[in-house]
């Protein structure tokens, strides 16, 4: 049997303890998914065999789908509550690997690869990028980082979304729910709880650490892994690289 330590090991870096609320917080304004996927169409032009790098619950290949019916999506997540609840949205309209993706392992190659949130995004205060990633390892993100670009056609393109800077706050997101964050620095990232109340106290909680990166470091690292840098897209939504 799993002791306590064990399960808060396993549960830590996946939205394990999170996941029955997490569309309720995503759908109250938290992403525009019709302006982030009418974006992610446009960056990925006439490319349509795509992997998702976190799928979570479906919400993003959902609109996704809405935007171009001819996308064949592969969604990977580690997190199997999170899978299920994509499996109930989308059935079989999308390709699902439950996989840790600092192990990813698909027989197939991709046109395109993006994260919306999921495994790495940017952080964007306006002026600089920072990146910021799910791997709060620096040597496992890079490898994973490899055995993603590894799983792209030569020309494919890897589309990380832009967030804002993360903030601690609260919000109502129902008669009986309540959301709210705390960000925590620390040296090279820092760790987020989530948590999820009604009049009874706490109902969900989820720590989750991240690693961040400066903007122009990460440049160089998908250089050194054989990929060159596209850039912002018009709109400032998605950062873009494509492998050579």
């Amino acid at each position: 049997m799993n002791s306590p330590a064990d399960k808060e090991q396993k549960d830590l870096n996946t939205y394990e303890g999170i996941a029955k609320y997490y569309d309720t917080l995503m759908t109250q304004g938290y992403y525009d998914y019709n302006e982030i996927t009418k974006d992610l169409s446009e960056v990925l032009g006439d490319k349509t065999k795509i992997l998702e790098l976190g799928v979570g619950t479906g919400l993003v290949a959902e609109h996704l789908l809405k935007q171009n019916v001819e996308y064949k999506l592969t969604g990977v997540d580690n997190t199997e509550a999170m899978i299920n609840q994509a499996k109930e949205r989308l059935g079989n309209k999308i390709h699902y690997e439950l996989q840790d993706i600092t192990k990813l392992s698909i027989d197939d190659q991709f046109q395109g690869a993006f994260s919306v949130g999921g495994c790495w995004y940017f952080i964007d205060d306006g002026k600089d990028l920072e990146f910021c990633s799910h791997i709060d390892d620096y040597q496992t993100c890079k490898e994973s980082f490899s055995k993603v670009i590894c799983h792209l056609e030569i020309g494919g393109l890897l589309a990380l979304a832009l967030q804002n800077v993360h903030t601690n706050y609260s919000k109502k997101l129902t008669e009986e729910l309540t959301y709210s964050q705390e960000i925590f620095k620390e040296d090279n990232g820092f760790t987020k709880r989530y948590r999820f109340t009604n009049d009874k106290g706490l109902v969900a909680e989820q720590m989750y650490r991240y690693l961040t990166i400066q903007g122009l470091d990460t440049h160089k690292l998908f250089s050194e892994l054989g990929c060159e840098v596209v850039g912002l897209n018009s709109t400032r939504k998605f950062f873009v690289y494509q492998k050579r």
